[in-house]
């Protein structure tokens, strides 16, 4: 559907407003001061254009987006009513169920198909939908006219350091971006279908930051990398654009107003901060200036000259002029069926089995190496904080990695052994490779807690330098190589019966 201009910056302004938490609440007020016209006259402007009252139309879009905080946030029904300026429970059951048609506690048992929904040309919100989009429904989508160069996708989940109780971007990301487009998945599940949460990687020469980044997953295997498997495993399509030295902004651009314009989100390295990944939700000015969410954009480091949205989006200009924006990609339509159990299987084999990628050893093969570099007492002999910080890094890295990797796993097995019900058999397998990835994770946790003696974690790395606390974490790291070594045997049984 198209509006005329007004009604479409009518639009925008709830859908950016639409919490209650929101800078500047909707009211007669605020939208008189922002539109410079009388309340009366946008009320009546609104309904002549859209055919529905101005009260009701907001109404219905608090509802819409409180009906996805149902599905995918685990508040309560009086706290999501709250965040939506309904002032008690009974207001906002009435209200709910006269345009859901069923009671918020049925909806959220139910679970109802939802996701982006494009409310005028160039504004997408979230909205009940009959079926997910298909490549052929997007094919057939003709571009839009933007008038004012301009379209932003409303609703997409925040990503912060923590969403979804994880710590790895990719996934968060991918997590937040699948849910806006109509999947019902939580992150242990999209973890594990993009292969991260079974990987780790060390680097046998020097102690090197990169080591767990989930780009080292695939990189051996020309045919995949893990940003391109991850989507193809979900049943999505997949869109990449790399930067090299002979790539234009104005490719970037292009590349990123196509998707938005179709109304999905995209996943960029960088844009602010470092070049670890982000959403990106929206453009204006054609294009030159990006909104989104970011893990960095409240930091005061690489976020501090940062416009925000009221919403909550950053708005960024500079985006191009941060040389570690370095790709852009996009989730989009369904394209296939998610990949089975079988597959995913599969790929926690591929990904576990000991190996080695110039000069990573990946796998189980990593640990081996993980501990070397902990015994070698001449690294930590050292006067120089900077060197010492890179290897505390490297070392809470690492610890991360199989925390929440193996945690995710864990969650994963959990849910295929309480679906399996048809073979106890079967079922007791995937328990038994669920209780050992929880073993891994508690093993990462006690990892962690050894190198610190107080909140502030000021002595992380004068304990990592202690020769005891090396040994003990050496041991630590034996144990989890064991429990790999049994969990792949698990898996290799379990993939010759499926």
């Amino acid at each position: 559907m198209s509006y005329p201009l007004h009604t479409r910056a009518i639009i925008g302004y709830i859908e950016s407003h639409v919490k209650k938490s929101a800078v500047g609440n909707i009211n007669d007020l605020n939208l008189e001061k922002h539109f410079c016209y009388s309340y009366a006259h946008i009320r009546d402007f609104f309904k002549k254009n859209t055919g529905i009252s101005l009260g009701e139309y907001i109404r219905n879009r608090k509802i819409c987006a409180s009906a996805f905080d149902l599905l995918y946030s685990k508040k309560t029904i009086m706290e999501i009513a709250l965040d939506y300026g309904f002032s008690n429970h009974e207001s906002f059951t009435r209200a709910f169920s006269k345009y859901m048609k069923k009671t918020p506690s049925n909806f959220r048992k139910e679970r109802p198909l939802m996701g982006k929904s494009e409310l005028t040309n160039g504004i997408y919100g979230i909205g009940l939908l009959r079926k997910k989009e298909t490549r052929s429904k997007t094919n057939m989508k003709k571009e839009n006219y933007q008038n004012d160069g301009s379209t932003i996708l409303y609703g997409v989940p925040k990503i912060e350091w923590g969403t979804y109780g994880g710590c790895t971007p990719f996934p968060i990301c991918l997590t937040a971006c699948a849910e806006y487009l109509g999947d019902d998945l939580d992150y242990s599940e999209v973890f594990v279908a993009s292969g991260g949460a079974f990987r780790f990687t060390w680097n046998q020469t020097f102690w090197d930051m990169s080591n767990v980044d989930i780009y080292h997953t695939f990189t051996e295997f020309a045919e995949e990398t893990v940003y391109s498997y991850a989507p193809k495993a979900l049943g999505r399509e997949f869109d990449m654009l790399g930067r090299t030295e002979s790539t234009t902004k104005q490719e970037f651009i292009d590349f990123i107003k196509n998707h938005i314009d179709k109304g999905h989100p995209c996943i960029a390295q960088g844009i602010i901060g470092p070049p670890e990944v982000c959403i990106i939700t929206g453009y204006k000015n054609n294009g030159n200036t990006l909104l989104g969410w970011n893990f960095f954009q409240n930091d005061p480091a690489f976020g501090g000259n940062l416009q925000f949205d009221d919403c909550g989006y950053f708005v960024c200009d500079n985006w191009w002029e941060n040389t570690d924006t370095q790709s852009v990609m996009c989730l989009g339509a369904v394209s296939n069926k998610p990949y089975t159990t079988k597959q995913i299987i599969q790929t926690a084999i591929k990904v576990m089995t000991g190996r080695q990628d110039k000069d990573y050893f990946k796998g189980v093969s990593g640990f081996d190496y993980w501990a070397k570099s902990l015994s070698n007492d001449s690294d930590f002999d050292i006067q120089n904080e900077a060197t010492l910080f890179e290897k505390l890094a490297c070392q809470d890295d690492a610890t991360v990695c199989i925390k929440d990797g193996r945690g995710a796993a864990a969650n994963y097995f959990k849910k295929l052994a309480e679906k399996e019900t048809n073979n106890s058999e079967l079922s007791q397998k995937y328990k038994l490779i669920s209780d050992i990835f929880n073993k891994e994770k508690t093993i990462a946790e006690k990892m962690w807690n050894l190198l610190s003696t107080n909140e502030n974690m000021e002595d992380r790395p004068k304990n990592l330098v202690k020769k005891e606390t090396r040994s003990i974490i050496c041991k630590n790291i034996k144990e989890l190589e064991i429990l790999e070594n049994k969990i792949l045997k698990s898996l290799k049984e379990i993939n010759s019966v499926l």
